[in-house]
């Protein structure tokens, strides 16, 4: 199982790829999220500080079919944590940070 990389919408919906092939990492895919909206990151690090406070989650799924990264900047919505909570009950086992760039 390949490694999963995609960020959850405030409304708990997965957001990737737009354009291009799947599986690109967060970066492209906040780079992605934020043209269409019509923001402009200052640099590298702007493009994660933009999306969490859009409230966007940035999820993980790692190639071991157990692990879950999530990391997040204000707190989840009730959206969100519904995703993060059906991923416990289905048996993964969920790292969950704030992020450093929030």
């Amino acid at each position: 199982m390949p490694v999963r990389r995609y960020y959850l919408d405030p409304n708990g919906a997965e957001t990737g790829r737009m354009q291009g092939q799947p599986g690109r990492g967060h970066h492209e895919i906040g780079e992605e999220h934020l043209a269409a909206n019509g923001i402009v990151p200052k640099d590298y690090d702007d493009v994660y500080r933009q999306m969490f406070r859009l409230r966007y989650v940035r999820v993980v799924e790692h190639d071991d079919g157990v692990t879950v990264e999530i990391e997040h900047g204000p707190e989840l919505t009730a959206a969100q944590q519904r995703v993060v909570d059906g991923f416990r009950q289905a048996g993964k086992r969920i790292v969950q940070a704030r992020a450093r760039f929030a």
